[in-house]
């Protein structure tokens, strides 16, 4: 009631809400530092990059320049931590540039898996080629070498004459 002095419970209950309300307010995170989400989903972009890298690389692709792209997101992100207490609008500005770098590198690291695919089956098939054209030449040099052999030392020598000598 408005004209009621308060007991010792309902002055306990009172402190405790306002406590509460005061700690809800200023532990919150506060607005000028960015919070934990952009840096979850750079690090979320950057091991979905790594794991695409690595799938690219395992398929024989040239992954150098995709190593050299991560290796600056990963950069972005450190120094966006280290910047976040003093300057949160260029660490929220370096996460944004390290995510986009790391989505880029995802979506190029596909084709150059496939590209190193590509390559791969292609030196497959020129080993079977060169394999396989190997055994046709010795196979062909067994079973007909003899008479290549032959009518060529009759055709380098027809006009040769033994000439009998005096000994």
């Amino acid at each position: 009631m408005p004209g009621t002095p308060l007991t010792s419970s309902g002055l306990w209950r009172q402190t405790l809400v306002i406590s509460v309300i005061l700690v809800v307010i200023f532990a919150g995170p506060s607005s000028h530092a960015s919070t934990g989400q952009p840096f979850t989903d750079s690090n979320n972009a950057v091991n979905n990059a790594f794991s695409s890298i690595y799938y690219a690389e395992q398929n024989g692709g040239d992954v150098s320049a995709l190593v050299a792209k991560l290796n600056t997101a990963i950069s972005l992100i450190q120094t966006a931590k280290a910047e976040n207490a003093t300057n949160p609008i260029a660490a929220t500005s370096d996460l944004s540039n390290s995510t986009n770098i790391a989505q880029n590198v995802s979506l190029t690291a596909s084709s150059v898996s496939s590209s190193g695919l590509a390559a791969r089956h292609l030196r497959l098939y020129e080993s079977i080629g060169t394999a396989t054209a190997t055994i046709a030449l010795a196979a062909l040099t067994y079973l007909k070498g003899d008479l290549v052999y032959r009518r060529l030392w009759l055709y380098v020598y027809r006009n040769h004459v033994v000439k009998k000598s005096d000994e």
